[in-house]
């Protein structure tokens, strides 16, 4: 069995409606924890109207910090929480940039071991 050195992974979805962020065991590919805005328990506490702003996000990143506690995964056995906010940001555009640190720092902020990926070491981006 091959062990994934960054096993715990967070993965966003952003749409202008709504936002959700995955944390994802890479051994099996299961997502572990998610939270969501399409949730009826966290879409009731927030104004978003038609858009999702940052203030969305950052419940998100709460919420997802919670569950993660309750799994016992909050310092990702050890090896903490992987996330590449530049990547992140490349695919879902500037725009979405603070909704992505709004998440990355309630994470954070909630006892959460995040670690930062760079993408520096990452063979497949272009190096020009």
């Amino acid at each position: 069995m091959v062990v994934v050195l960054k096993r715990y992974v967070l993965r966003l979805f952003m749409s202008i409606k709504y936002i959700t962020a995955n944390v994802v065991d890479r051994n099996n590919g299961r997502i572990v924890v998610t939270a969501s805005t399409v949730e009826h328990s966290i879409k009731n506490t927030l104004e978003c109207g038609r858009t999702c702003n940052a203030k969305a996000a950052a419940v998100v990143g709460e919420v997802l910090a919670m569950r993660l506690k309750v799994e016992g995964l909050e310092q990702g056995q050890g090896r903490g929480i992987h996330v590449d906010v530049n990547k992140e940001i490349e695919k879902k555009g500037l725009k979405s940039s603070t909704k992505i640190w709004a998440i990355v720092n309630a994470l954070k902020n909630n006892g959460v071991k995040v670690i930062l990926d760079d993408n520096d070491d990452n063979p497949s981006k272009p190096s020009w």
